[in-house]
């Protein structure tokens, strides 16, 4: 069984140091031989038993104050240089650890990988620890209190896609001294202002609809939320039937994602479909998102010209849900850099896997050198 030792490190059984306890919050941490949970299969010791191309990938539960939370973790590649950084993904809000997960094999030619599940994820088994809902900056303390707890022999860097880009920003801010770069996938940052009358639309009828929109969304999910659901999942299946097939919302073609991925998107649906209560969140942390991205903007943009670490700011050209002008406004900071990718959509990360990890290596040469 595992147990602690004297400095307050849980040790697994095969001697393994797992975490490292804060003083402020130690708690058992163990590393468990997941199988089945609530009747879907989401967490493994060895993801290769999911499938072959996440051989290595396992499952390791910790818990950061009081809080359960669970993470997907991939030791370096051989290839890896000695003490190279540890890449944390961070998941678009209310995300789990398996929504990227087909990145993860890619990231860990450059160091260790983990994978975490952010608080009351839909899918995942990280627990909901706030009462009045999901936002960005809480979570961003959650990421930098998850990083505290792990033993870390070198700097992280923090890797965060749609909603989580902005969570992993605001959590590089909190701990500099641990952060090696912060790698903005698809980001949600402030848009850029067209107009006066723009501006004050959304300091009024915006505040409004970001008001209503998580009261209004749950009572629309109790009514239609099976629905909704299946009609989410038929989506799916059409839009990954065939490679080159017609790009959906989020742009670039969605039949390049493995299919080993697709079902576990489809995992997730069945986990949505049994508990219905957690979509709520997905709700609140929406409109945490757009409260940052249009209505409070000033906090949000001080936040991003205090971080004193290099940023990579990657996003896809066919990519609907971003606003390159917007994404190149950011970029001008000292230390940002912005990489477009061609043709490829909001699902950068498992659309097109290796022109990530591509652009991530070569943005790591830059730094060494």
């Amino acid at each position: 069984m595992p147990h602690e030792r004297a400095d307050g490190a849980a040790v697994g059984t095969e001697g393994n140091v797992i975490a490292h306890h804060p003083a402020e919050c130690r708690r058992a941490v163990v590393r468990l031989p997941w199988g089945k949970a609530e009747g879907i299969t989401v967490r493994y010791d060895d993801w290769g038993a999911r499938s072959q191309q996440w051989a290595g990938l396992c499952s390791v539960s910790t818990s950061v104050c009081r809080v359960p939370v669970h993470y997907v973790r991939a030791e370096p590649a051989s290839a890896a240089v000695p003490k190279a950084p540890v890449h944390l993904l961070v998941p678009p809000m209310t995300g789990s650890a398996s929504m990227w997960i087909d990145l993860v094999p890619y990231l860990r030619r450059f160091g260790p990988v983990i994978s975490v599940d952010l608080p009351g994820s839909i899918a995942g088994h990280t627990g909901a620890p706030y009462r009045r809902g999901r936002r960005a900056d809480l979570d961003a303390r959650f990421v930098s209190a998850f990083v505290e707890q792990l033993p870390l022999e070198s700097r992280v860097v923090l890797h965060g896609w749609s909603m989580g880009g902005l969570v992993a920003a605001l959590a590089a801010g909190r701990m500099p001294e641990q952060t090696r770069g912060v790698v903005l996938v698809a980001p949600a940052l402030p848009w850029r202002r067209t107009s006066l009358a723009e501006a004050l639309g959304w300091q009024t009828l915006g505040r409004l609809l970001v008001a209503a929109g998580p009261p209004v969304t749950r009572i629309a999910l109790r009514l239609a939320g099976q629905r909704i659901l299946d009609a989410k999942g038929a989506a799916i299946a059409d839009a990954t039937a065939a490679p080159g097939g017609r790009p959906g919302l989020v742009g670039g073609d969605p039949g390049r994602v493995s299919r080993a991925q697709v079902d576990l998107w489809l995992d997730g649906l069945e986990a949505a479909r049994e508990h219905p209560e957690r979509l709520a969140g997905t709700a609140t942390a929406f409109a945490s998102a757009i409260k940052a991205m249009f209505i409070e903007q000033r906090p949000t943009n001080e936040a991003l010209d205090s971080l004193r670490v290099p940023v990579l700011v990657l996003w896809g050209t066919d990519d609907p849900l971003v606003d390159a002008a917007s994404l190149m406004q950011h970029a001008r900071r000292p230390g940002w850099t912005p990489r477009p990718i061609h043709r490829v959509g909001h699902l950068l990360p498992i659309e097109a896997p290796d022109l990530c990890a591509q652009a991530v290596g070569q943005w790591l040469a830059d730094l060494a050198a």
